[in-house]
């Protein structure tokens, strides 16, 4: 524990967390932080044995979260936030005591490398630290799978009810729209092949394996990048000879075809709306 908070200038309570590790602090900076260290404050305190003593109030809360969640709120070094769950834990001490405010003052709490941290993970923390529409753009990269993980996850308690919907109710429009997408997009393939090339093995390989392959790695990444659809496309199994060169559904005219899909998906996820609530 760190030794400063035994002694710093002008402390006026010691806040006695569990294990008896107490903390010397001031109620005026409390108080300002959060109206139910305010209201304990109010209450009189029994006088102590010892004249010069001073007042002692329990909270009861683990010493080293606490610890972390007063330098949110005092003029100091701000606590070194490198995971999820420490973030979390000072969430939870600012919502019992009413101090959410506090968070909006230290902005910082971010991985130190957010664009390689997990989607969700992103969208909880911008949640939590009231970055609405940075949370926007955030939620377009997070793949479906990943709300089938938050049940037991400590990133569910970033998110208010209203975030945690608003992000499944944006997957929800993306997930309908790119099925109806892949299905227009086959619906058009079976069109347009009639009478254009005897080679039906290629135009199904293209409105099946390859459609949904495609459609397999943007569930995975939302953000898929459009030349990955020429990866998936020459590694898609060929169970046929390909078509003449001039058809359009030789194999690069099924790159082609792929690289349109594919553009449409990721359009589609980026105009989603998003409304900044």
């Amino acid at each position: 524990m760190a030794a400063e908070w035994q002694t710093l200038p002008g402390a006026d309570v010691i806040l006695r967390a569990s294990g008896g590790k107490e903390f010397h602090a001031h109620k005026v900076i409390l108080s300002l932080a959060s109206p139910v260290f305010r209201d304990m404050f109010s209450v009189p305190q029994p006088p102590s044995a010892d004249s010069s003593q001073l007042p002692i109030v329990d909270v009861n809360d683990p010493p080293e979260a606490f610890e972390m969640f007063l330098r949110t709120i005092y003029p100091t070094r701000n606590p070194l936030i490198t995971d999820v769950e420490t973030l979390v834990t000072i969430l939870r001490l600012a919502d019992k005591y009413d101090a959410r405010d506090t968070i909006d003052i230290h902005r910082d709490y971010l991985p130190p490398t957010p664009n390689n941290s997990p989607p969700i993970e992103l969208y909880a923390i911008l949640c939590a630290c009231g970055r609405d529409k940075e949370a926007g753009a955030a939620a377009r990269r997070v793949p479906l799978a990943s709300l089938d993980s938050l049940d037991s996850n400590p990133l569910l308690q970033l998110m208010t009810a209203t975030q945690y919907q608003r992000l499944a109710s944006l997957m929800a429009a993306r997930d309908k729209r790119m099925r109806a997408i892949v299905k227009s997009h086959q619906q058009r393939i079976q069109l347009d092949r009639q009478g254009a090339c005897p080679s039906d093995a290629a135009h199904q390989l293209y409105s099946s394996t390859i459609t949904a392959s495609l459609q397999a790695a943007f569930e995975a990444n939302p953000c898929v990048q459009v030349t990955e659809a020429l990866g998936i496309v020459s590694n898609a199994p060929l169970t046929f000879s390909p078509c003449r060169d001039k058809c359009r559904y030789s194999l690069q005219g099924l790159r082609y075809y792929a690289e349109g899909l594919l553009k449409e998906l990721v359009g589609m996820a980026e105009a989603l709306p998003w409304e900044v609530k």
